[in-house]
């Protein structure tokens, strides 16, 4: 019965099976991938859903307060770190397994000494009234809890283990809104900040002992090493630059609420706040979905010389982060009037053409973070941090030409330019340094 068997049947069955493993390597590609996306895409669908809920049941007064709060808690996060972090991740990807702990230590170390040092410095930011004193508490515990599990999530991502650091991400940003919403929604006691902070509190902490299981976990054997005080100062220093680049941008991203504030009122901050909250929706999904699966393996091949490999996985990221960040910006403007419908206030509708301008520039954001990990790998500090420093002056100098004659829009538009400027820059330098 072999008769019917045409001659290139072997051939066709090989190419077959060949074919179905690397279907199966893409599978198992694909799927931790998806995984990660999707509990990002929960965490963060979590707090967008929270932003929407507490739109239609609170004032935008209050709503503006709750941005303000934010906006000047994760500036805060970032202070109190120095993003030493930078230093470890890169430390962490050129070591061999059995020096985590090595690394690891000496980050608990440093960053408990900046504890000591810059927590207090806080303070100001009731004793001038930028925030009310009532909230002192419920600020400075969820600052501690926020930046440890912050570096855990990044501790997790940097030994590739993006899943489980989406894991403790959700836990973070996401579970504990599904806690205070049914409460809030059939408890009108229950309709202030101090709930959403007590909630806040639980989901950090939550977070913070889960992502140190894991890390234990994850970088053993543990051992305790001799205190290297050059290293802990070579990552002050190296942290120092990325945090003077780090501090430029989150201020863009918390004194762009202060400035909103002063030019038309905590009531049309609200409606920035909720329509910048949808707009950044993008970037927090471009992250798991792109750059947290991308960054660590491009920093490894370039550490280790591998240029091809390097070049290739940058083309990757280039053309996922172009495709995906438009593609979900269409998304957020296309839903947002019907969002909008639902929380039935009709001072967010007036000013619907907002959220187009602030998905530009999340997009025109996500552009230049495709240079940015280009350079962080080659360790081109001095050019992130000079991108960044100069952002705030073109951020700067648009407010004042564009104050007096568009209020509510002149932030957006100096957002917009400042990372217009800081996208460009970085990819010149680049360039530069690519072709040496």
């Amino acid at each position: 019965m072999n008769d019917g068997m045409k001659p290139g049947a072997p051939s066709l069955l090989a190419e077959f099976f060949n074919s179905r493993i690397d279907l199966e390597k893409i599978f198992q590609t694909a799927v931790p991938r998806i995984a990660n996306m999707a509990l990002r895409a929960l965490a963060m669908g979590s707090k967008f859903v929270l932003m929407i809920v507490l739109a239609r049941i609170l004032e935008p007064a209050q709503i503006g307060l709750y941005g303000l709060f934010t906006a000047t808690l994760y500036f805060s996060v970032i202070f109190i770190g120095v993003d030493y972090y930078t230093y470890s991740q890169r430390e962490l990807l050129s070591v061999p397994k059995d020096r985590w702990s090595f690394v690891l230590q000496h980050q608990v170390i440093a960053i408990g000494l900046l504890y000591l040092l810059i927590l207090p410095l806080q303070l100001p930011l009731f004793y001038f009234n930028l925030l009310p004193s009532k909230f002192l508490y419920w600020f400075y515990i969820l600052l501690l809890f926020e930046h440890i599990s912050q570096e855990l999530n990044r501790i997790l991502v940097a030994m590739q283990r993006p899943l489980m650091a989406s894991i403790v991400l959700f836990i973070r940003m996401g579970a504990w809104v599904w806690l205070i919403i049914p409460m809030m929604w059939f408890n009108h006691d229950t309709r202030n900040l101090n709930a959403i902070f007590l909630a806040w509190f639980v989901g950090t902490a939550t977070a913070s002992f889960v992502g140190g299981i894991m890390v234990w976990r994850g970088s053993r054997p543990w051992r305790w090493w001799p205190i290297d005080r050059a290293w802990i100062l070579r990552g002050y220093k190296t942290g120092l630059m990325f945090f003077l680049a780090t501090l430029s941008f989150m201020t863009l991203r918390t004194i762009d609420r202060y400035i909103v504030n002063f030019l038309v009122g905590p009531s049309l901050l609200g409606v920035y706040t909720l329509f910048m909250g949808l707009a950044m929706t993008v970037i927090s999904l471009m992250e798991p979905a792109v750059f947290s699966f991308l960054y660590p393996p491009i920093v490894s091949a370039y550490q280790k010389g591998d240029r091809i490999t390097y070049r290739t996985l940058m083309r990757e990221m280039g053309i996922w982060t172009i495709a995906l960040s438009i593609a979900l910006a269409a998304i957020v403007g296309i839903f947002t009037p019907f969002v909008l419908h639902w929380i039935d206030r009709p001072l967010y509708t007036e000013h619907l053409s907002l959220i187009w301008l602030l998905l530009s520039v999340t997009v025109i954001y996500a552009g230049g973070m495709i240079p940015h990990y280009g350079l962080y790998a080659m360790r081109a500090d001095r050019s992130i941090m000079f991108a960044h420093l100069s952002s705030l002056v073109v951020f700067f100098v648009v407010v004042a030409l564009l104050a007096s004659t568009t209020p509510l829009y002149t932030v957006p538009y100096a957002l917009l330019a400042a990372f217009t400027w800081m996208g460009i820059y970085k990819l010149w330098r680049y360039s530069c340094l690519r072709s040496d």
